[in-house]
């Protein structure tokens, strides 16, 4: 599961809303091109920068299948109620894609999918 957020993001935002969720079992990096990553709840969390301008999250399954949908939606969910971020997306397997825009979160369709990343 990926959340890509553009707008006013980094890194110790995105840690500072994972942590008020719920804690990190670990918290480690960086490592490799991965700015931060670290496990909380069984789900491996990444965090990166993307280009253009835009900082990468990404939630993978560890003990738990399913489990990384939740926090990759929660994720979203609270990283949106900041002001400055312009615009973010959920996608990934098994996940409902989802667009934050104008201010509301909605399905991703192909009509407005225009920046979404291919990775």
């Amino acid at each position: 599961m990926d959340v890509f957020v553009w707008g006013a993001a980094d890194t110790e935002r995105a840690v500072r809303v994972l942590q008020a969720l719920r804690r990190f079992d670990v918290l480690d990096g960086p490592l490799g091109s991965a700015d931060l990553f670290g496990i909380r709840d069984g789900v491996l969390v990444e965090v990166r920068h993307s280009d253009p301008g835009g900082l990468l999250v990404r939630f993978t399954d560890g003990r738990r299948p399913g489990q990384s949908a939740i926090v990759a939606r929660a994720f979203l969910w609270v990283i949106t109620r900041d002001a400055a971020v312009e615009e973010a997306m959920l996608v990934g397997p098994g996940a409902e894609p989802l667009r934050f825009r104008d201010g509301r979160i909605q399905r991703l369709t192909p009509e407005n999918s225009e920046r979404c990343p291919d990775d």
